[in-house]
């Protein structure tokens, strides 16, 4: 009587073939999984430090823009004809041609 399954067969050579074979696979298979999750790792690192740098720039902008209309506000008040004046680069200087 057999119950339908097929009969499993043990020879020396192919049992002791495949399971290394399946090994070196699997371990290849961790290895490159772990190579590429520290490639991701380094590059959500990298991606941080930009959008770190980004805030920062972002908010040195917001500070001179700020510090900008405040002192053209202060020179305001002070009835300076700043917005008139020469530019500094085109004035020269005494003895020059």
């Amino acid at each position: 009587m057999t119950s339908g399954k097929p009969v499993k067969t043990h020879s020396s050579t192919s049992s002791n073939d495949k399971p290394l074979q399946h090994t070196y696979s699997n371990e290849a298979y961790r290895k490159g999984v772990r190579l590429l999750h520290e490639k991701c790792k380094a590059l959500q690192r990298s991606n941080e430090r930009l959008v770190f740098r980004i805030h920062r720039v972002q908010k040195m902008s917001r500070a001179r823009a700020r510090d900008v209309e405040i002192l053209q506000s202060k020179l305001d008040s002070f009835a300076d004809c700043w917005r008139t004046a020469m530019d500094p680069a085109d004035v020269k200087e005494e003895g020059e041609e």
